[in-house]
């Protein structure tokens, strides 16, 4: 379940990144066609794709951002010591010292219960990918 969260979270980035490099062309079209470089209609038609693209890219990211909420929601609802140190791990971004320290157990237990819940789900991975 963290790794699909880790994925969404990956193409959350993506799409900022992408965002903002087309924010940055539309800039450079602006100031062509106050420049003159270019001729007018070329600009304006660039533009207008790249406004196009921003708010289809943004529409996505909304879509991305409401899921990747509603996962966050859901595995924190998770039960169980091991799937708060994940969440912890994996969500959060709490290193395993930070981990024991806030949940009351040695570095040790923590790192172990991580360890099994990284075996569990390379386990559940593998066997989805075999069906």
């Amino acid at each position: 379940m963290t790794e699909l969260y880790q994925d969404v979270c990956r193409e959350i980035d993506v799409l900022e990144i992408r965002i903002r490099d087309l924010e940055m062309e539309y800039k450079f079209w602006y100031k062509a066609c106050h420049r003159g470089g270019f001729p007018l209609d070329t600009c304006l038609g660039r533009m207008k794709d790249i406004c196009d693209k921003v708010e289809h890219y943004s529409l996505i990211l909304e879509q991305k951002e409401k899921a990747r909420k509603e996962m966050e929601q859901r595995i924190a609802g998770f039960e169980g010591l091991e799937h708060r140190v994940a969440y912890m791990r994996d969500i959060a971004g709490k290193t395993l010292p930070e981990i024991a320290v806030e949940l009351g157990y040695s570095y040790d237990w923590i790192k172990k219960l991580s360890a099994r819940s990284k075996r569990k789900a390379l386990r559940r991975h593998y066997k989805v990918e075999s069906l």
